[in-house]
């Protein structure tokens, strides 16, 4: 997972660029750097490890915030330089990832238990935490069919209990989640605003 040397922050930066050389739009800029910097904090990190549950978080955090990216067509290879420039390797992101949400409407919350028990002994418990983790989780639990008929609050409880037995801290758990719904909230509202000031200039012409 990690890069053989320890590259420089400069040094992602400058190979990312390589793979990417095409202008980002402005709105999506801050989503792309954010990305960029913390693959390449955790790929520092001897104590990280890339679980499905942080493949699931990633590509979730990244469709999200790139909804409406233009041209479409450049998502998949954005994605694979901010990957690549920091030693991840994007289409095993993509498969792990896959390994939980091509099932997820299918299985009980039984087997989706026994099935981060298993992601647990193989990442161990005190490997270093992300927030990608956090919000990996959330979306797991969020599409599980078992879930998606309960309330906000009991939805939450079952996060909170899923993040103990997965040994990742509560609060911190519970503040990116929240942090993440948040940012959601103010991505939809600029892309409206950009949206309508392109009608208006449409209008006007």
């Amino acid at each position: 997972m990690a890069l053989s040397v320890r590259a420089t922050i400069s040094d992602s930066k400058s190979e990312f660029h390589k793979e990417f050389p095409y202008v980002i739009p402005p709105i999506y800029r801050k989503l792309a750097d954010e990305l960029l910097v913390e693959l390449h904090l955790l790929s520092h990190q001897e104590s990280f490890k890339t679980s499905p549950i942080f493949a699931v978080g990633l590509k979730e955090i990244f469709s999200t915030f790139t909804n409406g990216y233009k041209p479409p067509e450049h998502t998949t290879k954005l994605f694979n330089a901010i990957c690549n420039c920091n030693g991840f390797n994007p289409s095993e992101i993509n498969s792990m990832s896959k390994q939980i949400t091509s099932k997820i409407d299918s299985i009980s919350k039984k087997e989706l238990n026994e099935y981060l028990s298993i992601v647990k002994s193989e990442s161990g418990v005190d490997r270093y935490y992300s927030r990608i983790n956090a919000i990996g989780l959330f979306k797991i639990v969020s599409e599980l069919k078992e879930f998606k008929c309960l309330e906000r609050k009991e939805q939450d409880k079952e996060i909170k209990d899923i993040s103990e037995k997965m040994g990742y801290p509560e609060s911190r758990v519970e503040k990116d989640i929240s942090l993440y719904k948040s940012n959601i909230e103010k991505m939809k509202q600029a892309l409206e605003i950009i949206a309508q000031n392109l009608k208006k200039e449409t209008a006007s012409k």
